[in-house]
């Protein structure tokens, strides 16, 4: 039996690709056929689910399992029965990310010599998303002591002709008397 799968993606709307495959392949042959047709290379280890026609899962193939079979050891004809029938391909296991698969026809009678991307369409999801840029390298905070000497500074700077005030006779003032706390200053 020669199956017809298509493929698409909610995640890249205008990706699809129509695969062909014997029964006798294996999920693993899907799953090199489907990265082929994305453009991925190799990736984290994928999964794929057969679903009910609400997109359940029932059944899982891993690529890699001490506890389940995996997809090597599967032939499509084992599980893939009917048109219509549909698949999800998790392919980033750590986000949930997923193709969608669904078997579009089943040809009795034809055979092919090996499994074969018919079409495809659009651009393919990214294998993996990309990650946001690493946040900017923190500045070191200033003491209190600093900001002390800033506010002395700019004490010091103001205009004498300032609102009738004399404030750069500093002969009266002594930074030591200025208590930080009054100020609500934390050091870090």
């Amino acid at each position: 039996m020669l199956y017809t799968i298509i493929v698409a993606s909610h995640e890249a709307e205008d990706f699809d690709a129509e695969l062909q495959i014997e029964s006798q392949a294996t999920f693993y042959d899907l799953h090199q056929l489907v990265r082929r047709a994305c453009g991925w290379g190799k990736g984290a280890p994928a999964t794929f689910f057969i679903c009910d026609h609400r997109w359940r899962h029932e059944r899982t193939i891993p690529e890699s399992s001490y506890e389940l079979d995996v997809m090597a050891d599967i032939e499509l004809g084992d599980y893939l029965e009917d048109e219509g029938q549909r698949l999800q391909y998790l392919f980033d296991p750590q986000e949930g990310r997923v193709l969608l698969l669904e078997v579009r026809s089943i040809a009795f009678s034809k055979h092919i010599d090996s499994p074969t991307i018919v079409r495809s369409h659009g651009q393919a999801p990214a294998l993996e998303l990309l990650q946001a840029e690493p946040p900017a390298p923190k500045t070191a905070t200033p003491t209190n002591d600093d900001l002390l000497a800033q506010l002395t500074a700019a004490a010091l700077a103001i205009d004498a002709d300032d609102e009738g005030t004399d404030i750069a006779d500093d002969s009266d003032f002594d930074p030591e008397e200025i208590d930080p706390e009054g100020f609500d200053i934390n050091e870090f």
